[in-house]
Parts: structure tokens; C-alpha cells; sequence
């Protein structure tokens, strides 16, 4: 039976490992989104544009300065989505439909703040945590149909993991999606925090 997933990176684009990764999956044409952190999108804005152009990928809004979204005050949130949103368009002529806050900090209020998806994870590799590449792959082990996967462009354990990731969700059948398109039609709902395809909810839980 094939199963979908969706393959997410947070906190780029991040010079050359944005790069190894946009080449992987554009070699193998798979889809996938990127969580894009402001500043680092300001210092690489040539590699956005190149990931922009590319039918394949999907972004989200991680904020400008990646902070602790339940941590600032309502106006502090908008600015740290808007200066985000104002410079993709600027790049792309595009714009931010989703949000991912970073360390997976939020709830009812951030949410009604920001009204928009919020996309979070069902599976994370924790490359943030142990920088192990074999830890990333072993977390993939785990992989249900429905899942959304937290993985980092800005880690260099995910970036050389990656190649055996998608050999091992290959072989076990997995589809892979960009966000809207796992989550599909759910998108133009009213504002839910979103885990997997499945499962969403009006409250958060404070990942990492």
C-alpha cells in the first residue's frame, strides 16, 4: 500500500547545505518544504531564489529572528511574520501561506494571533539535539502514512542523512508531498495547528 509523507526543513536557507539538499532532492525529484528563517533568507537570498523557482518545494514562515513566539508580545509576533512574508515576496513575488513557530511554541493565542496554518510534526529526526546522521535515519524508521518529519537544511547531520532517508522511505513505499499538498483542501480551513494529515488541533504542545 503506498503510504504519503511530507519531508520538512526548518531554519534555512543555510549556504551550502541548503544547497546539498535542493540538489538531492531535485536529482530524485521529490517534493518537499522549507520553514524559512528570515535572517538567514537576508544572508542567502540567491539560494531562495533558486528554491523558489523550483516547482517542486513549498515554504513556510519560521520568523525573522526565530524567538519563542509564546514569549513575545501580539505585535512582536506580526513583526517577526511580517518582515519574514515582506522579503520572500520581495525575492519571489510570492507569498507565505503557513507558519512554522520555531521550537513548535505555540497555542490558542498565538494561534488566533496569527491566523494561519500552523504546521508542526508528527516525527522529528532530532538532528538539532545529537548531530548523529545513523540518529536521523533511525528516527525515519519510524515513519507512518500521514506523517509531516521536522528535519533541518541548517543541520549538517540531516544533509548527509538524507540520501539514505530517502532511499529507506523509497523502499518502504512512502509518496512524498510538500505540505499543501499532504494536507490539501484542510489548508483553506479556519486556522489548526497541524501535526501529520491527520491529526490538527486549536492547541499546541511546545516541540523542539
Amino acid at each position: 500500500m503506498t503510504k504519503e509523507i511530507a519531508l520538512t526543513f526548518d531554519d534555512g536557507p543555510w549556504g551550502t547545505r541548503t544547497v546539498r539538499v535542493l540538489d538531492e532532492l531535485t536529482n530524485r525529484k521529490i517534493p518537499a518544504t522549507f520553514m524559512i528563517w528570515g535572517e538567514h533568507m537576508a544572508e542567502y537570498p540567491e539560494i531562495l531564489k533558486v528554491a523558489a523557482e523550483n516547482e517542486l518545494f513549498a515554504f513556510g514562515n519560521h520568523t525573522y529572528h526565530h524567538r519563542h513566539l509564546t514569549d513575545l508580545s501580539d505585535k512582536e509576533i506580526l513583526s517577526e511574520l511580517n518582515k519574514t512574508d515582506d522579503l520572500f515576496y520581495e525575492l519571489t513575488g510570492e507569498k507565505l501561506d503557513f507558519v512554522r513557530p520555531p521550537f513548535g511554541d505555540c497555542e490558542a493565542h498565538t494561534l488566533a494571533i496569527i491566523r494561519r496554518p500552523i504546521i508542526c510534526w508528527s516525527l522529528d529526526t532530532m538532528s538539532w539535539d545529537h548531530g548523529n546522521p545513523a540518529k536521523c535515519v533511525e528516527a525515519i524508521h519510524k515513519a507512518k502514512d500521514g506523517d509531516i518529519v521536522l528535519m533541518h537544511d541548517f543541520q549538517e547531520a540531516d544533509v548527509l542523512a538524507l540520501p539514505e532517508i530517502l532511499d529507506y522511505l523509497e523502499e518502504e513505499n512512502f509518496t512524498f508531498k510538500s505540505i499543501p499538498e499532504l494536507l490539501g483542501a484542510q489548508l483553506n480551513d479556519e486556522a489548526y495547528i497541524y501535526y501529520s494529515r491527520d491529526k490538527r488541533a486549536k492547541t499546541g504542545f511546545g516541540g523542539s
